[in-house]
């Protein structure tokens, strides 16, 4: 441990956390399985549940705004789809027929799609530069909330800091040891009461 008071497995796993939610990209819901699976094995440790939670929380939000965005979207595809075909064969035949297309026609669609696919892509380049840094945060034993994440798992200890967390795992791990103390104590003192009366025992 050091002055934080994380072990070095605790730091590899908050890391391991956040990039576990890449998994998305090998496998559906890969950024919700592979965090929640080391999330929940672990959660008893305060730094581990944190990330966990952050992770969680960023992924969630990352999907309610594609599903906004999605609804703003759809409805303009939907309602202008024959529109957009009866374009695409404009240029099929332009193509075939050297015949120009006019061109205000195609910049309504054009622009709508170059805008969906500019807005895709900076989600695309958010989401890996937040997750990278919460990793990399996390490997220095250090707390990181996400931004533009919104708070659908909340705990009662999302108010810790680094030194809090490391103090939260060192009084956890004391009061393990209190309590292994304890029962040696136990064994010991009912050892020592059992061979006193086995020598009372003999004696009589």
């Amino acid at each position: 441990m050091d002055n934080t008071g994380l072990s070095k497995n605790d730091k590899s796993l908050g890391m391991a956390i956040h990039l576990a939610t890449f998994l998305k990209y090998f496998f559906p819901f890969g950024n919700f399985i592979g965090p929640l699976v080391l999330w929940t094995t672990n959660r008893e440790k305060a730094f581990i549940d944190h990330h966990g939670r952050e992770a969680i929380n960023f992924q969630l939000s990352l999907l309610l705004y594609g599903v906004i965005i999605a609804a703003v979207c759809l409805p303009f595809v939907f309602f202008h789809a024959g529109d957009f075909i009866s374009i695409l064969e404009q240029l099929d035949d332009a193509y075939y027929r050297s015949r120009s297309v006019n061109a205000n026609e195609l910049g309504g669609y054009l622009t709508v799609i170059f805008l969906a696919v500019l807005l895709a892509f900076c989600i695309f380049i958010f989401e890996i530069y937040a997750v990278i840094t919460a990793a990399m945060k996390a490997n220095n034993g250090e707390l990181y909330r996400y931004p533009l994440s919104i708070r659908f798992i909340r705990t009662e200890n999302d108010a810790l800091t680094p030194a809090t967390a490391g103090a939260t795992e060192a009084a956890t791990a004391a009061e393990a040891t209190a309590e292994t103390d304890q029962e040696v104590d136990f064994t010991e003192q009912s050892s020592s009461n059992e061979q006193k009366s086995s020598e009372n025992e003999q004696s009589s």
